[in-house]
């Protein structure tokens, strides 16, 4: 099964671009990010055209521009809602199972694009805490997949040195974060036990990949694929043309998951 999460950046202009760019890569699960209302309906057009049943977070029109960074998960089969987590910004995440043809079990999917680390009220903080909850919650039995903009890490070395926003570069605790936020972005990264990253999974930390960039900033890795225990990455990688050519200032990742005790011919 093929998954792609990108952070579209609510963009208009060129939406169409990028519809055809996803419908390129023949996911059969999207999740996506920052899908303003103005887009919904033309998102909502372009993936059930190309077969897709499409789940949407609940965004008000009238909201803040920070509320209106709604989030959307569509999948071939078609996709249900699941039990909701309560997160401060119900608008950012969104949870749905499907039932891929040939698997035992229905497959957990949870799109999340967490709020950036100044968001008032911590609201960053109790996101990732009640993901990270929901997550334990299912058993390590249920296969279930992490997608999104998780706006963590700040930093990774070669060696696996995990740096969150919640330090500084030298590595101390920034006062006004402390403890419980860098323990709650380290939490979401490596999920629950047994939990894997899927790209690092694959590649280690010798790939330096950066998914978001703008301007000369270096750049972060903030999109990510968290596979549960029952599952293992085949493959695993950005695209960083849909950033490169400015469709987004984040690149898609796409990753192929199976079953851990499934063997797939010609997955990649």
């Amino acid at each position: 099964m093929r998954v792609l999460t990108w952070n579209v950046a609510g963009r208009l202009s060129r939406l169409d671009e990028q519809a055809a760019r996803v419908l390129h890569h023949d996911a059969d699960v999207v999740c996506l990010q920052e899908v303003i209302p103005s887009a919904l309906e033309r998102w909502r057009a372009r993936l059930e055209g190309d077969g897709y049943a499409v789940l949407a977070s609940p965004v008000s029109p009238a909201a803040p521009r920070v509320h209106r960074l709604g989030v959307l998960v569509a999948g071939r089969p078609a996709v249900a809602l699941a039990e909701q987590p309560a997160v401060p910004w119900p608008e950012r995440l969104l949870c749905a199972v499907l039932h891929p043809p040939g698997w035992s079990r229905a497959l957990h999917v949870v799109c999340l694009h967490a709020p950036l680390s100044g968001s008032p009220e911590r609201v960053k903080v109790r996101t990732l805490e009640a993901v990270h909850e929901h997550l334990a919650a299912l058993g390590e039995d249920v296969p279930a997949l992490l997608c999104g903009d998780l706006n963590t890490p700040q930093y990774e070395s070669r060696e696996g040195i995990v740096q969150t926003f919640a330090q500084t570069r030298s590595g101390r605790l920034r006062p006004a974060c402390g403890q419980r936020h860098d323990d709650a972005e380290r939490t979401i990264l490596t999920g629950p036990p047994g939990w894997r990253d899927a790209f690092r999974t694959l590649h280690g930390y010798e790939a330096r990949d950066r998914s978001w960039m703008t301007g000369r900033h270096p750049g972060y890795r903030l999109d990510h694929i968290l596979i549960s225990p029952g599952l293992r990455a085949v493959a695993c990688a950005y695209d960083h043309g849909m950033r490169e050519e400015g469709l987004s200032d984040h690149s898609a990742m796409c990753a192929t998951i199976a079953p851990a005790g499934l063997t797939r011919r010609g997955a990649g």
